[in-house]
């Protein structure tokens, strides 16, 4: 019997936990006997608060989880604020961990961790498609990529929530074959399985590829061109519509200009960055297209009523 034992870091994803748990009960009821097992830790033994905010109680401190010698694999479920949580003590307890348990994980953005404490050095691995780009930036010895999720060899890591289904999934299709597996899925109702190979995504939501292929074309166009921003006419140009059809389009699916679109896209990235990165408020402004700082700061603080300094201050309190 396999023993999986998930440590929450504080502001972890529910989902990303259920998600990584459910698979592995359901596959128990499909096998002869339990193939699998489960326990919750944390570092020290009380219960971690959720980006939900429920206390989700733990079974043992990670202490006990690295000196047990029963867990067969040791999954770091991290979300929001996630460098913040990655304390020195984290990393002491993974480098540990290292030695006394087979396979290390990382969901959501638990791969973080991971990558800091040098744990993913010369392994591929991906995290959150919203941080790959930073991940990949800050671990150059991480062969990072966008995938769903990556299983190389003692190390597994996914992208989120559903990305952890899917690797649940083809864990439990490796170790106990393609008929349990599907049964899993069926009882879930989970009939979207995708493979190791396949990207988190493309920036752009599924229901807006579906409504408006065209529309989609442009905004990753805008995705694509974040630190040269492109004159709309031009993405319309290249989206192969005139600029007039475009805005119509944004209208009628997204209730929104063209331009707030693409000044709220930039806006985001930079929000990200002032939270996740150390990069200056200048750097961030240049990466998002601004040709000066005050440029920058007037435009954040009329999308988020805040500075970028306010943001940055409120993180590092947080």
């Amino acid at each position: 019997m396999k023993h999986y034992c998930f440590l929450l870091l504080p502001e972890f994803s529910n989902l990303c936990l259920f998600n990584s748990i459910e698979p592995l009960r359901a596959a128990n009821s499909f096998t002869s006997e339990p193939v699998y097992r489960w326990s919750l830790a944390s570092l020290d033994g009380q219960s971690v608060r959720s980006s939900s905010e429920f206390d989700i109680n733990v079974t043992t401190t990670i202490d006990d989880a690295i000196n047990s010698g029963d867990v067969d694999a040791l999954i770091i479920l991290a979300s929001y604020n996630y460098k913040l949580h990655t304390s020195p003590d984290v990393i002491k307890k993974l480098r540990l961990a290292r030695q006394h348990i087979p396979v290390l994980g990382g969901f959501d953005a638990g791969s973080y961790p991971l990558a800091k404490a040098g744990l993913l050095d010369g392994y591929k691995a991906t995290i959150h498609w919203a941080e790959v780009d930073t991940f990949s930036e800050e671990f150059h010895k991480v062969d990072v990529c966008n995938n769903r999720y990556v299983l190389d060899r003692s190390r597994i890591t996914s992208g989120g929530a559903t990305a952890a289904l899917d690797l649940m999934l083809a864990i439990i299709r490796r170790d106990h074959g393609a008929e349990v597996a599907i049964s899993v899925s069926d009882l879930l109702i989970f009939d979207t399985e995708r493979s190791e190979s396949t990207p988190q995504r493309e920036r752009v939501p599924s229901m807006i590829e579906q409504q408006s292929p065209r529309l989609a074309r442009a905004i990753r166009l805008m995705e694509q061109n974040c630190e040269l921003p492109l004159p709309i006419a031009e993405i319309a140009s290249k989206t192969g519509v005139s600029q007039r059809q475009l805005e119509r389009d944004f209208k009628e699916y997204l209730d929104t200009t063209a331009t707030q679109y693409y000044s709220r896209l930039r806006g985001q990235l930079a929000k990200r960055l002032l939270t996740e990165t150390s990069l200056s408020i200048t750097e961030i402004g240049i990466r998002t297209g601004y040709n000066s700082r005050s440029s920058f700061i007037r435009t954040y603080k009329r999308l988020f009523d805040k500075r970028p300094s306010d943001e940055r201050r409120r993180t590092l309190h947080h």
